[in-house]
């Protein structure tokens, strides 16, 4: 395997908590007696996509509202917090990236979330955009996880066979997206993330080290 592809900005930082008080605060903006616990979140994070979460949690409740506004309210508290709170790397993400690009691997970040959101992670995190060959975000694919529609996309763009590549993931249907595409999965579970939910994996780890599953062709060989 010659390229890494990290799939989603939960697999960079841990925002979760974060993800939970932009929804409060978005549900307190909007007038709605709506508060998600901890237990609450954990299960909406079972299936990806956060205005598919409040479009359900709403028929649920039985109240009528506006999905769209209300996700693109929390997402603009989202970023505001994001400015204004202590995020770093994941363990192991710092030295991921170095160890590909040492060895001139590709490198991507294939999400599904808005590309606003990936720009002011990594800006926060102090990763340049153009570390990657490529960023996939929700503007340029149909079809959000656990559809495989972003990590086709990724390698058709890339032209890399998916054999080639380790995929990082840090939900279930991330994971679930990553091997529909053919590419091989590492789980590295966020934190509101219970490890058995994660099927068909290479290996789930607490701490990204993909150096035991990346492996590139000897230079002193070529």
């Amino acid at each position: 395997m010659h390229t890494l592809f990290f799939g989603s900005i939960g697999t960079l930082a841990e925002t979760s908590s974060l993800q939970l008080e932009a929804y409060n605060e978005a549900f307190a903006q909007s007038a709605l007696d709506w508060r998600w616990s901890v237990c609450d979140y954990k299960r909406m994070l079972l299936s990806a996509g956060g205005y598919d979460r409040v479009l359900y949690y709403a028929k649920v409740r039985g109240d009528l509202v506006d999905a769209a506004e209300l996700h693109r309210l929390k997402s603009e508290i989202y970023r505001n917090l994001l400015r204004s709170r202590i995020v770093e790397p994941r363990p192991g993400v710092i030295e991921a990236i170095e160890y590909v690009k040492s060895n001139d691997g590709k490198l991507a970040l294939v999400t599904s979330t808005s590309q606003d959101n990936v720009r002011q992670l990594l800006e926060k995190l102090g990763i340049p955009e153009d570390v990657f060959e490529l960023v996939v975000h929700s503007g340029l694919v149909a079809r959000p996880k656990p559809h495989p529609d972003a990590y086709l996309y990724a390698l058709d763009q890339l032209k890399v066979p998916a054999h080639h590549v380790l995929s990082v993931e840090d939900n279930p249907d991330g994971a679930l997206a990553a091997i529909g595409s053919g590419t091989n999965c590492l789980a590295v579970p966020g934190s509101f993330h219970d490890v058995s939910n994660f099927l068909d994996v290479v290996a789930v780890q607490s701490t990204l080290n993909v150096g035991r599953f990346l492996k590139f062709p000897s230079r002193a060989a070529a």
